[in-house]
């Protein structure tokens, strides 16, 4: 093994969080049973695992009450945002450390000739971790994995058919490509829903040595690129009115159920730029006296951002006040009806 392989390894490793052996301190050897399966292989869904399949049903930041009544359909759900009424998909929590959001590794294996890059028509991605797994994360970093002469159609798995894929020569240096996707990990049998009265399987990736279901949304424009290294975070706004109501009149608690997005629908590819982000920090926006949340259509309406996206102030005209919550969610603008 080279120092380069060795390094190729050690970086690997450090994308995943499954449990990891050391090399033995001598000289490595070919092992003598491989993790790679051969091509063809039945490889099983992640539903022929109980203990998994609990996992993620606890995890994957879907309210389990709301996931049955709608028969396993994720449905949209309505908001605003620059201007216009937008629908949207809510996967929950998304994981934050000190402000950053967590960003866990997409492996995409593919043909290199020259910079171009081919992912394969008929080797599914491979994630490290599912819900419920520590730094499990939605939002995947795109790795691209290139295949080399020798590789045979193997089916990559797992991580540590990946290690030894690098480790045997079949793959060449992972490399991330400097975008992301939102790709949240779903139940079999979860479906999405792209238009009235229709409905979207979710794709399936390779994780843990089984066929995983999930969604990859917002990528009709081309995937995002980083910000400075980093996935933007955005803000939804919840309103309360500011129109009193009853005797004596008081002014309802009550958020209402379309929020305001600071991220709207892009209208272009992003390019070397980002244009768009499902990351959402909850606000809570009290409307100025009088101002009711259908008066509110953008984002503008309601704050000035710097050119970084921080607010600077806010319009006394339709604020009273408002406050930052601590909750990121994953909330997915629909770019297009009947797209995912």
């Amino acid at each position: 093994m080279t120092a380069k392989t060795s390094i190729v390894l050690a970086l690997i490793a450090g994308c995943n969080l499954e449990p990891r052996v050391d090399d033995p301190p001598d000289a490595p050897k070919a092992p003598d049973t491989t993790t790679i399966l051969p091509p063809g292989s039945d490889v099983p869904s992640v539903a022929t695992n109980p203990e998994l399949l609990v996992q993620i049903r606890i995890n994957d930041g879907l309210v389990d009450g709301t996931l049955m009544m709608n028969n396993g359909v994720v449905v949209r759900g309505t908001g605003k945002a620059a201007g216009v009424t937008v629908r949207f998909w809510n996967f929950g929590a998304a994981p934050v450390e000190t402000g950053i959001a967590v960003a866990a590794p997409l492996y995409v294996f593919g043909t290199l000739e020259g910079t171009v890059f081919t992912p394969l028509p008929n080797h599914p991605a491979l994630i490290d971790t599912l819900p419920g797994d520590t730094r499990y994360s939605p939002i995947r970093r795109v790795i691209n994995v290139p295949v080399n002469a020798s590789y045979a159609g193997g089916l990559i798995t797992t991580m540590a058919a990946l290690q030894e894929a690098v480790a045997l020569g079949q793959v060449g240096e992972p490399v991330s490509d400097g975008t992301w996707i939102n790709m949240p990990v779903v139940l079999p049998g979860t479906t999405l829903e792209v238009s009235t009265g229709v409905t979207m399987m979710p794709k399936q990736v390779y994780g843990r040595g089984y066929r995983i279901d999930a969604f990859e949304l917002g990528t009709s424009l081309g995937r995002q690129p980083f910000r400075t290294g980093f996935v933007p975070l955005g803000q939804a706004s919840g309103l309360q009115t500011g129109v009193a109501t009853g005797v004596p009149p008081t002014l309802p608690v009550a958020i209402d159920s379309q929020p305001v997005f600071q991220y709207g629908i892009p209208t272009a590819p992003p390019g070397t730029v980002f244009s768009y982000s499902p990351l959402a920090t909850d606000v809570t926006v009290r409307l100025a006296n009088g101002v009711a949340p259908t008066a509110i259509t953008s984002d503008t309406d309601l704050y000035k951002r710097s050119a970084t996206g921080t607010v600077t102030a806010y319009f006394t005209e339709t604020v009273s006040s408002f406050t930052v919550q601590t909750t990121v969610n994953n909330i997915q603008l629909q770019f297009a009806d009947g797209a995912p």
